[in-house]
């Protein structure tokens, strides 16, 4: 499990992360893969979502994005919005990828960063569990990634959504396990 699995701690930036009730909880669970991860040699991933300064990049279609686009705000990289939260154990050596969608792999080289770290294992976390968890889990398992969700490590507004996603949709995909079972699987 620990050879060419990679850790993704996704949009746990500023602008969405903060808005979460229950926000220490999952960045305890998140601080504990993060540990995990690093003792088993394990690259941690973080993902973020950013736009260029004029929301070049979005599409009038896209109705989440087009709302934010016209609230005034930006999301570019420089941003304080699009920043991973200062309560996460974020390293210098952490990777930090771009994406542009819902999902880690749209507008984002995480594809190629994947291929040259070898990995075929994704163990996903973040927020929400309707956006980015899902939308990155349908694409990584369409790509044949093995799949393991942090169920503790991921949350959602809805909490029914996010129960309904974590014991009915997930286990199609792959393993769902609390951060302290897939930590105690590593250890063994």
């Amino acid at each position: 499990m620990k050879q060419n699995s990679a850790l993704l701690i996704m949009d746990m930036q500023n602008g969405i992360a903060k808005t979460f009730p229950g926000l220490d909880e999952i960045v305890a669970s998140s601080n504990e893969a993060i540990e995990t991860a690093r003792k088993a040699g394990i690259p941690v991933i973080f993902v973020r979502v950013a736009f260029s300064k004029n929301f070049s990049e979005v599409s009038p279609n896209n109705k989440v994005f087009t709302k934010i686009k016209n609230s005034g705000q930006t999301m570019t990289t420089e941003d304080d919005s699009t920043q991973i939260i200062s309560t996460l154990n974020i390293k210098p050596d952490d990777l930090i990828i771009t994406k542009q969608r819902f999902s880690a792999f749209t507008g984002s080289n995480l594809d190629v960063l994947l291929s040259g770290l070898e990995v075929d294992h994704l163990i996903l976390s973040g927020v929400a569990t309707s956006g980015v968890v899902l939308s990155t889990a349908v694409e990584a398992f369409d790509k044949d990634f093995k799949l393991t969700f942090l169920e503790d490590a991921s949350a959602d507004r809805d909490i029914k959504v996010h129960d309904f996603l974590i014991n009915n949709i997930f286990p199609k995909y792959g393993d769902v396990l609390t951060t302290k079972a897939w930590t105690e699987k590593i250890n063994n």
